[in-house]
């Protein structure tokens, strides 16, 4: 019975991400957080534009929220809009870019190498762009661009990188945009930092300045 409650909370979840998702694509979706409470479901939306979303006089934030407690089964959801800070730094918004910009005729080459610059130009510590589909020819195959330190296992993985997908709709098929992204507030395991004491103690004075302290006090005797 558990088991059921569970899959079926689930699949519920993941519809709701996908209607979200289609409502706010032009707004460029950048991120949903749903968290149960009890007075009701916060939703919490990135998205880049949060103008569109909101809509006017709240207008399509009230339409969005009607259909997910009647449609979806969503418990007094109540939905809070936040700009996405850097866009660029945000996967699932540069995916969405990406697919764009090959939907209008880019060469997957360029649009890759342009985003990729520009996050790179944002300070990110480490990015994969993974473009697949048939991007050259009638053979499918999948093109990387890469920067900086990408982790694929473990709880770095899982819990330091943040992934983003979309898919541009081409006449010869579809064309799908992986964006994966090392938090950069993320600490991993083998990130060490050394404090040093304000107050030197004679101790820790080099060996090199210690000798020649040494030998300036035997010479001075000697010339005495």
């Amino acid at each position: 019975m558990k088991e059921r409650k569970f899959i079926s909370n689930n699949i519920n979840k993941l519809l709701v991400t996908e209607y979200i998702r289609r409502e706010t694509d032009t707004a460029g979706f950048g991120g949903m957080e749903m968290k149960r409470t009890p007075f009701g479901t916060n939703i919490t939306l990135s998205v880049n534009k949060p103008g569109l979303v909101i809509g006017r006089h709240g207008s399509k934030v009230q339409e969005i929220t009607e259909t997910l407690e009647k449609k979806y089964g969503v418990e007094s959801p109540q939905i809070e809009v936040k700009e996405v800070d850097n866009p660029d730094l945000n996967p699932q918004v540069v995916a969405r870019k990406i697919a764009l910009s090959l939907e209008k005729g880019w060469s997957y080459r360029k649009a890759g190498n342009t985003s990729l610059r520009r996050i790179i130009d944002s300070g990110t510590r480490g990015v994969m762009i993974r473009i697949g589909g048939k991007i050259s020819g009638e053979r499918a195959r999948s093109q990387k661009f890469m920067f900086g330190s990408i982790k694929y296992s473990g709880e770095p993985a899982r819990s330091g990188m943040e992934v983003g997908f979309s898919a541009a709709k081409l006449k010869l098929g579809i064309i799908g945009v992986s964006v994966k992204m090392l938090r950069n507030d993320y600490r991993l395991p083998d990130d060490i930092t050394v404090k040093l004491q304000n107050n030197v103690s004679a101790e820790s004075v080099p060996m090199e300045e210690n000798e020649k302290d040494g030998t300036e006090s035997k010479e001075a005797q000697r010339n005495e």
